[in-house]
């Protein structure tokens, strides 16, 4: 299993789009968008207003709140990932290990760095706020996170930890993303529910979206993830 440092990773994504003419503005929300014309126009809450003639929505899970401007609403889950580090090892674990279940409370994933230190996920979720922008962790599922890599890993029992985290991650309904265009608008696309694998399958999904965007049509059958079939089709406002 592969892994990337997301911290490295997007920010180098973004340099890249930039030097083939993109034009990236960081810490704009956006609060409203709207169809002009033939185009769309997104209000920022700088008081800015950017101009395209498409418009893809990936923003999580807070795309919901532009999917249902156009009428195309989706039940869409916050939910907080449950991460951790620990303390230096030696360092001996060189691929990513993940761990599946299908009780949720046993699935774990975690990576030995460099420096020596064990980052680890996985398992159960903790409650976000997208409204405020608050994750939390529940110690519960630490302690439940750290009882599965001691199972796997013996040789982990006495390892302390140092810091744990979450996020803000968006889940559908089904289980399965939407990806594609809007079922009633054109122009619009959509790219969001990935159900906290969005980072490992942005990529693929950037080259399909550009694909689609840039073409019309894309090579990748994406049929199966169409909003269609979650939204609650309404007239947009």
């Amino acid at each position: 299993m592969a892994h990337a440092n997301p911290r490295l990773t997007a920010p180098a994504f973004a340099r890249a789009a930039q030097r083939l003419g993109a034009r990236v503005v960081e810490h704009a929300e956006v609060m409203h968008v709207e169809r002009d014309g033939a185009g769309f126009v997104a209000h920022t809450a700088d008081g800015a207003r950017h101009r395209g003639e498409q418009l893809l929505v990936c923003c999580g899970a807070w795309s919901n709140r532009i999917a249902s401007i156009f009428g195309e609403a989706v039940p869409l889950d916050a939910r907080g990932p449950q991460m951790g580090v620990t303390e230096p090892l030696p360092y001996a674990i060189a691929p990513s290990i993940g761990v599946s279940s299908p009780i949720e409370a046993e699935g774990l994933y975690f990576r030995q760095i460099r420096r020596g230190n064990v980052v680890f996920g996985g398992g159960l979720k903790g409650p976000a706020l997208p409204e405020s922008i608050r994750a939390y962790v529940k110690p519960d599922n630490t302690l439940r996170q750290f009882r599965e890599l001691r199972r796997f890993v013996p040789a982990f029992a006495r390892l302390q930890l140092i810091r744990v985290w979450s996020g803000i991650e968006g889940y559908t309904a089904d289980g399965v993303p939407v990806m594609g265009p809007s079922a009633t608008i054109a122009g619009l696309h959509y790219a969001f529910g990935f159900n906290g694998e969005g980072f490992a399958l942005g990529p693929g999904v950037g080259e399909v979206m550009a694909e689609l965007m840039a073409t019309g049509a894309t090579t990748t059958p994406i049929e199966p993830f169409s909003i269609a079939r979650l939204a609650k089709v309404a007239e947009p406002a």
